[in-house]
């Protein structure tokens, strides 16, 4: 569940994430205007993301179990602080979040909000470094029961930069909205079963990107990165 305090959203993300074989898969469901008694709303046009992903050169962040994005899409700028995923069942995730709208990664220059109250707690003043890239479209489609907006299909087909490694993804993401229940994203989670091979996806893109860094480092020594 997330709150909306001006620009700065707080709360519990609860998503199931899931990997896809192909991105046609994930384009099928664009088609759908219902499944298992939801009813499917595509957004209009997809949104292109620009990510950014952050830490000290001493890896405070990833010591605390957090990742700090910063979002672009257009001419917005979001910055995301998000905690440790915790999972009782195999696909879905639940995790603090932290959101407002900035542009640079240093939370000294947030405005002011929990997200930044968070993130000077847990970095200091560490300068920080740039430590991959994801490029993603992502296409939205709203899910309706009855009367309430419940939860948010988000068909991602992308590719994680980092170092000099480059890993291509599709994938589907399921996220509950503040109308939505559990019982939704279960009965969701069956439905959409039903019509796609889904692969439950354990790993969050920043682990997954970490981990192709670290291949890209030691296969080679890169240079210094430059604090920001």
């Amino acid at each position: 569940m997330k709150w909306v305090m001006g620009n700065n959203i707080v709360g519990t993300e609860v998503e199931a994430k899931y990997r896809l074989e192909t991105q046609a898969q994930g384009q099928a469901l664009l088609r759908l205007s219902e499944l298992g008694g939801y009813r499917f709303e595509p957004a209009a046009t997809p949104e292109f993301q620009h990510n950014l992903y952050y830490d000290t050169a001493d890896g405070r962040l990833q010591q605390h179990r957090y990742g700090l994005r910063i979002r672009r899409i257009g001419a917005r700028s979001i910055a995301t602080l998000k905690g440790e995923s915790s999972s009782t069942t195999v696909g879905i995730s639940e995790r603090v979040e932290y959101e407002v709208e900035a542009t640079l990664p240093d939370p000294r220059t947030w405005p002011d909000s929990s997200a930044r109250t968070h993130a000077l707690a847990l970095l200091g003043d560490a300068p920080l470094l740039e430590l991959l890239r994801i490029s993603t479209e992502r296409h939205h489609i709203y899910v309706w029961h009855e009367q309430q907006r419940v939860a948010e299909i988000s068909l991602d087909h992308g590719t994680i930069h980092a170092g000099d490694r480059h890993e291509p993804f599709d994938e589907l993401e399921i996220e509950l909205l503040p109308d939505g229940s559990r019982a939704d994203l279960d009965a969701l989670i069956a439905a959409l079963a039903a019509q796609l091979p889904l692969q439950p996806e354990p790993r969050s893109k920043l682990a997954r990107g970490l981990a192709l860094l670290a291949q890209s480092q030691s296969a080679t020594t890169p240079p210094s990165p430059t604090p920001l």
